[in-house]
């Protein structure tokens, strides 16, 4: 009579062992699919390539037919940037706990085309003071465009060279260190608006006459009815894309430009609202909606470790603010351009204390 060997008990330990190794083997094959997922995501991006080469001119943006400024006050504006950009001998602002991307969003009236910068706003994500300070730079300062121009509005750095001009520009006259930039023209920032379900403002009788007409110019644009889309009424609501861009536009309604790059920055955080109250099925069709219509040289590991940081900087204070400051700056007219000619001194060192604290 045949017997059957017993069978032996397997100890403790190993059963310990088989079932870290079981767990550690799902851990890896879930890193291994969120990496996949994330990476997928990423590779829709579009990725600045190379260095844009520099245009020699750019069409004349001029305001009215109002004379210019006496030539003292076009020679004072002309001497102080001369004298701020020969201090680049001082270091950059830096601080490895601050990361500063620069948004922008162009003006271009053409999809994948190439304008003014629009709107300027340097997100700068400060992990010791867990803030996150978003710092609109008005498009009509006067400064020095580094190889360019000796004195023109900040805006036209990215219609002489793109991103790469922009940015060299902000740091020369700005005396701080611009890590990246994300861009996105008219077509972009509309279409990422539509994909987030709209934003919620309030607006006035006056912005809503100036917004429509923005929107009329889009219509033109895209071959539409000229009424398509436009306002219908003030007050609070939930808009399109189309209507939050005539509303982020408005430029002379209220406080000038101050008033624009504030109208900029509630949209904006309209969207970030937005994005931290999405689920994972509404999250995923928005990151395959949104990310192609980006233009970054965010390399995409550091774009793999800022997903990752999204849940712990979305419990960050949002710091909202513009330079230059009322006191720093003074308007003037140069070769018919109306720009704000700042005291780079006091402006320096008002982006040093609110960026790093």
């Amino acid at each position: 009579m045949l017997h059957e060997t017993p069978k032996k008990k397997m100890s403790a330990k190993k059963k310990a062992a088989v079932i870290v190794g079981s767990i550690v083997g799902v851990l890896a094959v879930l890193c291994l699919v969120g990496y996949l997922i994330i990476n997928g995501y990423l590779s829709k991006i579009h990725y600045a390539s190379g260095t844009q080469s520099i245009a020699s001119s750019i069409a004349p943006e001029k305001d009215g037919t109002g004379s210019d400024s006496p030539q003292s006050t076009i020679d004072a504006a002309n001497s102080q940037i001369e004298e701020n950009l020969k201090n680049n001998s001082t270091p950059l602002m830096y601080d490895q706990d601050v990361y500063n991307v620069l948004l922008i969003g162009s003006d271009t009236r053409a999809k994948g085309g190439t304008g003014r910068s629009d709107s300027m706003i340097l997100l700068s994500i400060n992990k010791k003071t867990q803030k996150i300070v978003e710092t609109s730079l008005l498009r009509d300062i006067y400064v020095g465009i580094p190889g360019v121009s000796e004195g023109d509005r900040l805006n036209a750095a990215y219609a002489y060279g793109g991103a790469d001009l922009l940015m060299k520009t902000v740091e020369q006259n700005f005396k701080i260190k611009v890590d990246k930039y994300a861009a996105v023209d008219f077509f972009s920032f509309m279409d990422i608006i539509d994909h987030v379900g709209g934003v919620t403002i309030n607006i006035s009788d006056a912005e809503v006459k100036v917004a429509n007409d923005a929107i009329h110019e889009i219509n033109r644009l895209k071959g539409l009815p000229a009424n398509d889309g436009i306002y219908t009424k003030s007050g609070q609501q939930t808009v399109t894309g189309k209507q939050a861009l005539g509303y982020a536009r408005i430029r002379y309604v209220g406080n000038a430009d101050w008033g624009r790059t504030d109208r900029q920055r509630t949209v904006l955080n309209q969207v970030f609202g937005k994005i931290k109250g999405m689920n994972v099925s509404q999250m995923n069709d928005l990151l395959n909606n949104l990310l192609p219509e980006v233009t970054t040289n965010i390399g995409k590991g550091e774009l793999f470790s800022m997903i990752l940081s999204v849940p712990t900087y979305s419990k960050y204070q949002i710091d909202s603010w513009s330079v230059p400051q009322p006191g720093s700056y003074s308007s003037a007219r140069i070769r018919g351009m109306d720009v704000l000619n700042i005291d780079f001194d006091k402006s320096v060192q008002q982006m040093k204390t609110r960026i790093y604290g």
